[in-house]
C-alpha cells in the first residue's frame, strides 16, 4: 500500500525534514537536478516541477507536505490540491521565505490557502504575521536535534591539531571574511568549512584564505556526519537575529559543543553545551574557539543534557501540529 503522506523539498540534502520523519511518518522525496548554472535556474525549477508532479499524480498523498523556499513548490501543490480538495497541505516555511530574495515573491494569499503553514521559531512567526500570514494556520515546530543515519563506527581521529568544522552554505548571513580573520589569529587550529564554496565567490574574497582555513566542498551526507563527529568543535555563525542555525540543531543531535553567534534566539534555543561569540568580531570567535576547546568536555556533558529537553520540547509542538492535521482531516471526510 502507497504511503498516502509525503514531504517534498527541492533540495539535495536537508537535515530538517529528515529528523522529523520518524515522527510523522511521511515518505521523503528530496527532487534534484543535475543544472548548476543560475541563468538556467528557470529549466531547473520547470524539471523539479515535472518531477514532482509526476510523483504526485502517480501516489496521490492525502496528507502533502512541502518544503519553502522555493515558491515555485508552492504552485504545483496548490494546483493538486485544487484537484484533490480533500488533500491536507502543510508547508514548512524555512527562515529564507520570510526574508531575502525569497520574500518578494511570496504572495500571502497563497500561503494563506495551504492547511497549516508552519515556522521554525517564534521570531519568524511573529515576522509573518506582520506580512499578513493567517495566525490560525500558523504553527511553530522548532527543528529536532539530528538523528544519526550513518551506520559506520565513527573511530577517532589520529592525535594532532584541534579541529573546527563550520558546515557553511554560502549565503550573505555568514560571516565567512571575519572567519578567516579569526582564524589567523589561531594558526595551530584547523578551521574545516564544508558546503558549497562556489555559491560564496561573489560574496568572499577567497585569496584572503590562511592556511589554516580549508573548504572541503559538499559531502556526502554520510561523510559529512563523520567529519562533523570527528571534528572537536562545531561552529555556526549568522549575522541574522531570526536564522536558528541548522549546525546548532545538528550538533545538539550528536551533543557535540558549539561555538554559535550570541543572539537572543540562539541562547534561547541553545542554552546549554555553547560558547557564544560576537559574530563580527574576528577576536570574538578566535577566543570562543579556544575556550570552547579548553570545555569541550564540560560542554559534551551539556550538550547531552540539552539534547533531552529540545527532543521533549519538540514533541510537545510536534503533537499539536500532528493534531491539528487529525482535526483537519476529520472535518475534509
Amino acid at each position: 500500500m502507497k504511503n498516502k503522506n509525503q514531504f517534498f523539498a527541492w533540495v539535495s540534502f536537508q537535515r530538517r525534514p529528515v529528523s522529523m520523519q520518524s515522527y510523522f511518518g511521511y515518505n521523503l522525496e528530496f527532487i534534484k537536478t543535475s543544472i548548476k548554472d543560475k541563468w538556467l535556474k528557470p529549466f531547473d525549477y520547470i524539471a523539479k516541477g515535472m518531477q514532482t508532479s509526476y510523483s504526485l499524480l502517480k501516489n496521490k498523498p492525502e496528507i502533502l507536505w512541502i518544503q519553502l523556499p522555493p515558491t515555485p513548490l508552492l504552485r504545483i501543490a496548490l494546483a493538486y490540491k485544487k484537484i484533490n480538495k480533500k488533500t491536507v497541505l502543510i508547508v514548512d516555511c524555512h527562515n529564507g521565505t520570510f526574508w531575502g530574495k525569497w520574500k518578494k515573491y511570496l504572495k500571502k494569499d497563497n500561503l494563506n490557502k495551504c492547511d497549516v503553514i508552519i515556522a521554525h521559531n517564534s521570531v519568524i512567526r511573529d515576522i509573518a504575521i506582520e506580512l499578513g500570514v493567517d495566525r490560525d494556520k500558523l504553527m511553530v515546530l522548532e527543528t529536532k536535534p539530528a538523528e544519526r543515519k550513518s551506520t559506520k563506527e565513527i573511530l577517532p581521529r589520529v592525535a594532532g591539531r584541534p579541529q573546527v568544522l563550520m558546515p557553511c552554505s554560502f549565503n550573505i548571513d555568514e560571516p565567512v571574511q571575519v572567519v578567516f580573520d579569526a582564524a589567523r589569529q589561531i594558526p595551530n587550529i584547523d578551521i574545516l568549512i564544508s558546503g558549497p564554496n562556489e555559491r560564496g565567490v561573489s560574496l568572499f574574497d577567497y585569496s584572503k584564505k590562511p592556511d589554516n582555513v580549508k573548504f572541503l566542498g559538499y559531502l556526502s551526507s554520510e561523510d559529512y556526519e563523520i567529519t562533523f563527529r570527528q571534528s572537536d568543535v562545531v561552529m555556526g555563525l549568522t549575522t541574522e537575529d531570526h536564522i536558528q542555525l541548522s549546525v546548532a540543531n545538528e550538533a545538539t543531535g550528536f551533543e557535540m559543543p558549539m561555538v554559535i553567534s550570541d543572539t537572543k534566539l540562539l541562547r534561547d534555543l541553545f542554552n546549554k553545551g555553547a560558547v557564544y561569540v560576537e559574530t563580527l568580531n574576528p577576536k570574538s570567535i578566535a577566543s570562543g574557539i579556544i575556550e570552547a576547546l579548553d570545555k569541550k568536555d564540560v560542554l559534551k556533558k551539556e550538550v547531552a543534557i540539552l539534547k533531552k529537553e529540545r527532543i521533549v520540547r519538540w514533541e510537545l509542538m510536534a503533537s499539536a501540529v500532528n493534531d491539528k492535521i487529525k482535526n483537519i482531516m476529520a472535518n475534509k471526510a
